[in-house]
């Protein structure tokens, strides 16, 4: 009688591809929902994802030697494994970009490298565990500025008052998904917090507008409260939020 499909032994190169993928699902589901510690998480990340390397490239020899017998079971599981564990490399190179793996070992991103802005209301949302609030002076501003991926955050120069520019820059924080939690626009400040799309951490920023050449320079600072390096997130965000911003401005003055 012929066997049927998924009844040959390959097929627990599968189920344990199944059992690491679903490790990994569950842990970045706990971190979203706040229910587990980052460091505990990015454990199972590592160890679950090298061990899905692993089958895939023993499923490589199984498929090989699916050949040889001219096993189509074998052949199938075995190829169907080597996808799944290709999972746990193609999704953060594709969320991430693979750019982003060779950024400095920063978190802490600003158009200011002198005197970047301060954080104030944020402070009481942090946590003791979380990076330092306090930029962390020139060794962070030498990485930031000797790294060419950074050449193009500075800052942006708009031609009208401090109090406008600050309310257009918390229209488009609002627009952008961030969670606005100080508007101060006489003084020219503003702080938000904004999420991490896949993970869901929690990001800081602080935008600081200050009368210049009859205008408004608009500096804005994006650190990250956990981990050492941000993989680019924050560079990516003041991008975003300074185009926006640039956009705007030419349609309200």
């Amino acid at each position: 009688m012929r066997p049927t499909r998924w009844s040959h032994w390959s097929r627990w190169l599968l189920r344990v591809q199944w059992l690491l993928l679903a490790a990994i699902f569950i842990a970045g589901l706990a971190l979203r929902l706040g229910l587990m510690d980052y460091r505990p998480v990015f454990q199972v990340f590592k160890f679950a994802g090298l061990g899905a390397v692993g089958v895939a490239l023993l499923s490589m020899l199984v498929f090989m030697w699916g050949l040889v017998k001219r096993h189509p079971d074998s052949r199938r599981n075995a190829l169907w494994a080597m996808v799944l564990g290709l999972l746990p490399v193609a999704v953060p190179l594709l969320t991430v970009g693979r750019d982003n793996f060779d950024v400095p070992r920063i978190h802490d991103i600003t158009t200011d490298l002198r005197n970047p802005p301060k954080y104030e209301a944020v402070l009481s949302l942090r946590k003791k565990t979380d990076n330092s609030a306090t930029y962390g002076g020139e060794a962070v501003a030498r990485e930031q500025r000797e790294a060419d991926i950074y050449a193009d955050i500075h800052p942006l120069e708009l031609a009208m008052p401090v109090d406008k520019a600050t309310r257009l820059a918390a229209a488009v924080a609002h627009s952008l998904g961030w969670r606005v939690v100080s508007l101060q626009p006489a003084r020219g400040h503003l702080e938000a917090v904004d999420r991490t799309r896949l993970l869901g951490f929690s990001d800081d920023v602080v935008v600081r507008v200050s009368a210049e050449k009859g205008g408004s320079r608009v500096d804005i600072r994006s650190s990250s409260r956990v981990g050492i390096s941000d993989l680019g997130a924050n560079a990516r965000r003041i991008r975003k939020f300074l185009t926006e911003m640039q956009a705007q401005s030419h349609e309200v003055e």
